[in-house]
């Protein structure tokens, strides 16, 4: 809650809230869909996404990265990111929510439950702000609630790196936002969203008269021009760690963050996010469809997220039912999976064996997630991977924004993503 906005950010978001948005778009695929039901702006991939997380910035899970360590390949990276919009300069003085129970859950048998959680509690004010966190443990109870774990617990300082239980190195602190969009030609494109495309009657929603993305070389970075930050906790841990004593194959796991806050005797969920752009997109197609599946857990997405997918495939994506039927398959529960054993990490590799850039899959800081989410929703992502047959439907106007990593300061060295603005 210790979050802090420049004047000129502070005035921009009123701006916005008093324009009654229900929820704040999410970028990546939202930039070319959102219904007219949303009416302001989100920032990146999870950033501001619904009222109750714009009242409690605290708990607003922006990123979630998984990715193997560049220095030693017998390890792993997790990292999720929360607070966003946290001004140029005012970094340092940013802090973590005391009253938020921050978690990392690992799924290693597939059956879309955690089995092991890696908790992060917050104490202290100011700039000894300290953090107890967990080894990779298993939880206390499963599901949208919790319960703080005590065993293998180790404390250190707030942007400061130190060593943990098992075998663990660990940050939190600001961070420089490490997403990547140009969010100001998606409103180029989409002045306003009276229908889900255009804001004006389709007459052939087949061939829907929209703009471009601007040039490569001319598309702007919003988060970096604008020199936005975020609160990370990372961790650097063995893979061993994440898989149930004594497995070696298969070596698959599934990841997702949350973020909860005490209720009685257990911290019930305020947000999840696993796949950045996800919830963030074809959730907004129904009020509340996004907050609802923010409180549930991925084993509620076979029906909730499910129906939001089909829907938003249906109008505006207009794809076929076989498109639609491997999208859902893929995409059904909304975890972040990896193969520990494979090569590269590359956001949905696991699921497409490789084809967008590496077999570990999970997230990596330099993946464009929004061009490959673009690829496939209205790309030929899937009838190039044959998995489907093309369906004729594709937009190809839509499917890159044309930024890239090049305005982000990630480094080669823990903890990877770069300092704050």
């Amino acid at each position: 809650m210790m979050f802090m906005r420049s004047r000129h950010t502070r005035e921009i978001m009123e701006k916005n809230m008093k324009k009654n948005t229900k929820f704040w778009i999410a970028a990546g695929l939202a930039a070319v869909v959102a219904p007219a039901a949303l009416m302001a702006p989100s920032f990146a991939s999870d950033h501001a996404d619904t009222p109750n997380i714009v009242a409690n910035p605290g708990t607003d899970i922006t990123d979630v990265f998984l990715f193997p360590s560049p220095g030693n390949s017998n390890k792993v990276v997790l990292a999720m990111n929360v607070n966003p919009l946290i001004a140029a300069g005012q970094g340092g003085a940013a802090r973590f929510d005391t009253n938020v129970l921050y978690q990392f859950k690992i799924d290693n048998n597939g059956d879309a439950v955690e089995d092991l959680v890696i908790q992060a509690k917050f104490f202290r004010f100011g700039s000894r702000q300290g953090v107890a966190i967990s080894s990779p443990v298993k939880p206390a109870i499963t599901g949208t609630n919790s319960r703080q774990v005590f065993g293998q617990i180790s404390t250190g300082d707030i942007n400061t790196t130190f060593n943990a239980r098992g075998g663990m190195k660990v940050f939190v602190g600001a961070r420089e936002d490490p997403f990547f969009f140009d969010l100001e030609r998606f409103f180029a494109i989409l002045p306003d969203r009276a229908t889900p495309l255009t804001g004006t009657p389709i007459a052939n929603p087949n061939t829907p008269q929209l703009g471009s993305w601007r040039a490569p070389g001319e598309a702007v970075d919003f988060l970096s021009n604008g020199g936005f930050n975020v609160l990370s906790i990372i961790v650097e841990l063995p893979k061993s760690q994440l898989l149930a004593h004594g497995q070696k194959s298969p070596s698959v796991i599934g990841v997702w963050t949350t973020t909860s806050t005490p209720n009685g005797n257990v911290f019930v969920q305020q947000d999840r996010l696993a796949r950045p752009v996800i919830n963030e997109v074809f959730a907004t197609v129904a009020n509340n469809r996004h907050e609802v599946n923010n409180m549930i857990s991925p084993t509620g997405d076979s029906s909730e997220l499910r129906n939001d997918i089909e829907s938003f495939l249906t109008f505006p994506a207009n794809r076929s039912t076989a498109i639609k039927e491997v999208i859902k398959a893929v995409l059904i529960p909304d975890v972040l999976k990896a193969n520990l054993n494979g090569n590269g990490a590359a956001y949905l590799g696991f699921e497409t064996n490789g084809a967008t850039g590496g077999t570990f899959g999970g997230r990596k800081l330099t993946d464009d997630v929004v061009d490959i989410s673009l690829g496939v929703v209205f790309g030929t992502t899937i009838s190039d991977l044959g998995l489907a047959p093309a369906d004729g439907n594709q937009i190809p106007t839509l499917i890159s924004d044309n930024v890239g990593a090049e305005g982000k300061q990630f480094t080669s060295t823990f903890p990877y993503m770069g300092a704050p603005r």
